[in-house]
Formats: C-alpha cells, sequence, structure tokens
C-alpha cells in the first residue's frame, strides 16, 4: 500500500499539522472524553504520537498508554517525542486489524485517530468489532473520519482509478454520513454515545484554473503516487480536470472544508 512509503512519515506530520489534526483528532482535550486518570488507552495508528502522547498526559503515572502503528518510521518519530518528554509510553510496530497474537488485555479506552485509517480498511466493522473485543466493559472507542468535502483529491482519484488501472487503497464508499458512522458502532455490538459532525476547523477555495496543479500536487503524495506514474499520467490528469470541473459551483470554485465525523461509543458494561 502507498502508506508504507518511507518518506510517508515526514508527510503525514507536515499534513497534520496543515489540517489541524492535533487540535481535534479526536478531541481528546473535551470534557468527559478525554482519558481520565489512571485508565489505560489503546492508541491505534498512533502514527508520530498526536494523540497518544495527550493520552499518556491524561493519564498520569498509574494510568498505561500503548501506541501501535505499522510504519516503523512513525513509531520512530513517537518514540523520540516521548523520550523527549520523559514520558513511559509503549509502542508496538504492528497491523491493528489483527492484534490477537499481542495479548494487550482490555483498554479503558481505544483511539482511533488518524482521520484518514478508517477510509483505508477494506472492512471496517470487522476492525471495529476486533478493536471491541479490546475494550473493558464500559470501555470507550473513540473514532474520527473525514468528511467527502475534506478528502477532495482522494475523492476525484476514486473517479480515475477504474479508468487507468491503479489501486487507490482508499476504501471512502461507505462514508456518506454520520449515519454511516453511528450504523457501524451499532453492527459491532457498541452503544452509541454520540456521532456528530465537528465545527468547520478550516475552508480552502480552489478554482478550475487551479486543477493542473492540484492533480500534480496530489501525485506527489506518497499515498497517490500511482497516478503519476509515466503510462497513466496524462490519462488520469484527464479525468482529474474533468471530474473536477463537475464538483465546481456557478462560479467555477470547488471549497474543500476541514471538518470530520466525530464518534464515541462505548462497550456494554454488562459484557
Amino acid at each position: 500500500m502507498p502508506l508504507q512509503s518511507s518518506d510517508t512519515v515526514a508527510w503525514f506530520d507536515v499534513w497534520a499539522a496543515g489540517e489541524a489534526i492535533n487540535a481535534i483528532c479526536i478531541r481528546t482535550q473535551r470534557e468527559g472524553i478525554a482519558p481520565r486518570l489512571g485508565e489505560s488507552v489503546l492508541d491505534l495508528a498512533c502514527g508520530t504520537g498526536l494523540v497518544t502522547i495527550p493520552a499518556k498526559q491524561h493519564v498520569g503515572l498509574a494510568g498505561k498508554v500503548t501506541g501501535i502503528d505499522i510504519i516503523s518510521g512513525m513509531l520512530d518519530v513517537a518514540r523520540q517525542k516521548t523520550s523527549d518528554m520523559g514520558l513511559d509510553i509503549t509502542y508496538v510496530e504492528h497491523d491493528i486489524t489483527d492484534l490477537n497474537e499481542l495479548q494487550l488485555g482490555k483498554f479503558d479506552v481505544i483511539t482511533c485517530a488518524s482521520a484518514l485509517l478508517l477510509l483505508l480498511l477494506q472492512e471496517p466493522l470487522r476492525a471495529i468489532e476486533h478493536w471491541t473485543s479490546l475494550l473493558a466493559p464500559n470501555g470507550r472507542l473513540l473514532v474520527d473520519v473525514m468528511i467527502e468535502r475534506n478528502v477532495l483529491a482522494p475523492v476525484i482519484l476514486t473517479k480515475v482509478r477504474p479508468n487507468v488501472g491503479r489501486e487507490l487503497g482508499w476504501n471512502g464508499g461507505w462514508v456518506e454520513s454520520e449515519d454511516w458512522l453511528r450504523q457501524l458502532f451499532i453492527d459491532a455490538g457498541l452503544v452509541v454515545e454520540e456521532v456528530y459532525n465537528s465545527e468547520v476547523y478550516e475552508t480552502r477555495d480552489y478554482n478550475i484554473e487551479d486543477r493542473p496543479q492540484l492533480f500534480e500536487k496530489a501525485v506527489a503524495n506518497p499515498m497517490f503516487r500511482v497516478f503519476g506514474e509515466p503510462a497513466v499520467r496524462d490519462k488520469a490528469k484527464e479525468i482529474f480536470v474533468k471530474e473536477f470541473r463537475g464538483r465546481a459551483g456557478k462560479d467555477g470554485v470547488v471549497r474543500k472544508e476541514v471538518r470530520f465525523y466525530m464518534g464515541i461509543a462505548r462497550k456494554d458494561n454488562k459484557e
């Protein structure tokens, strides 16, 4: 998958800062949602520790925090940050869709705050069912998912993909509304606490004239580089430009909104 490339590590921190991810991933600072003193937290797709480290600051010395990511370079950065801050966090390099062999035990809070992660999973329900099995009774699962208007280039490249024979590694077709995320929780056997649209953190307007430059910027991203391969670049760009035009308003502008579906669900305390 494109996310395994080494230069993704540097790209991720730049992207995260640019998209205000540090401020809004799972709203970990929000009262009633943040991990509490002494709790155990599992941060899935922890990346460079953007949520993992604040979680440890919330749970204190008595709490336990584990971060898991499949990209070793991300974990190297997270470990260095953690060491520099004098914190004690366990980081594990592993596929987050199947954690059974790690024998992690149960957690009070599980976060998946990459914003991209659920869209990249081919079977999001199966993954959430698996994560639910790692929750302690009354444990909380906190996730966020980008809305379509926040992932403009990937959504357009979804339309490009079947015409150029390249894989996107992106499974965003199921994310159509808050109700889709709510139903995903229900189907996984969780009690839904809250699913909602976040506030709009930023807006960006793109003019029709920007289309070629946006394509070039997209294919420079490690996630979408396959569309910039010489054998498909020209055709992919042609389709991208056409799809972009179809999304523009009468003023020739496409507006991107940095906004997320936020979800909080709980495992029944009877289990």
